[in-house]
C-alpha cells in the first residue's frame, strides 16, 4: 500500500508533533498537526463539484462552519473505508455539535466514482447527511487535486496510491491543521479539535 501526502512542503509532518493555531503560534490541537509557515491560516481553496447525492456542492456553503476535507475513491480496498469510518465516528463523538460541522470528500478516481457507486459507498459506510462526497471528470477534479496538494489514485493500481490526509478548516474558511490518515487516528481527539474551532469561531 503506497500512500502519498502530496507536496512535502505542504503536508509533511512537523518535528515535535502536536498542533498549532492557524496563525502558527503555540500548541492548540490534540490530534491535528500544524501546517508549515505560509500555509497555516491561508484561505482554503474553494471546491465546487457535483455531489454524488445530487446537485452541486460549493464549499462556500460551509461559511461560518469548521469542516474537514479528504480524498477518497469508492473502490478503495483499505484506506478509504478506514477514513470514512473514522470521520463518521468523529462526527458521532461531536454529538449535537456535528450539525455545525461539514465533511467534504473529493474523488481521486473519476472513472470509477460514478454517482451510483459513491451513493452505494455512502450507504455502506453509513455516512451522515453532512458528509459530502464530490465527483467529476478528470478535467473537473484535477484543479482541486492541485489546489489541495492531492495525488489521485493511479488508474489500474489495485492498492491505495493516493493522498491520505484530512485537512482541518476553521469556521473562517482558513487552513488550520492536518491529520495524516493512512492509519487509524484518535477520533475522540479529532472531535475535541473540531469542537475547539466551534468555540473559537
Amino acid at each position: 500500500m503506497a500512500l502519498s501526502c502530496g507536496l512535502l512542503a505542504a503536508c509533511g509532518s512537523s518535528a515535535g508533533g502536536g498542533g498549532a493555531s492557524a496563525g502558527g503560534g503555540g500548541s492548540r490541537f490534540a490530534v491535528a498537526e500544524p501546517l508549515p509557515p505560509g500555509l497555516a491560516g491561508r484561505a482554503a481553496p474553494r471546491i465546487r463539484l457535483a455531489d454524488a447525492r445530487g446537485g452541486t456542492f460549493d464549499s462556500r456553503s460551509l461559511a461560518g462552519k469548521p469542516y474537514l476535507v479528504t480524498f477518497l475513491y469508492a473502490n478503495c480496498p483499505d484506506v478509504c473505508p478506514l477514513i470514512g469510518a473514522q470521520l463518521r465516528d468523529t462526527l458521532a463523538r461531536l454529538g449535537g455539535d456535528a450539525a455545525r460541522v461539514g465533511v467534504v470528500a473529493v474523488s481521486v478516481d473519476p472513472r470509477g466514482d460514478t454517482a451510483a457507486t459513491v451513493r452505494a459507498w455512502l450507504r455502506r459506510e453509513r455516512e451522515p447527511a453532512q458528509f459530502h462526497y464530490l465527483i467529476g471528470s478528470q478535467p473537473q477534479l484535477a484543479p482541486v487535486w492541485r489546489a489541495w496538494y492531492a495525488a489521485p489514485q493511479i488508474p489500474g493500481d489495485p492498492e491505495s496510491a493516493h493522498t491520505a490526509i484530512v485537512w482541518v478548516i476553521d469556521a473562517r474558511g482558513r487552513l488550520a491543521a492536518k491529520v495524516p490518515a493512512g492509519q487509524p487516528f484518535d477520533t475522540a481527539g479529532l472531535a475535541r479539535d473540531v469542537r475547539s474551532l466551534l468555540t473559537s469561531s
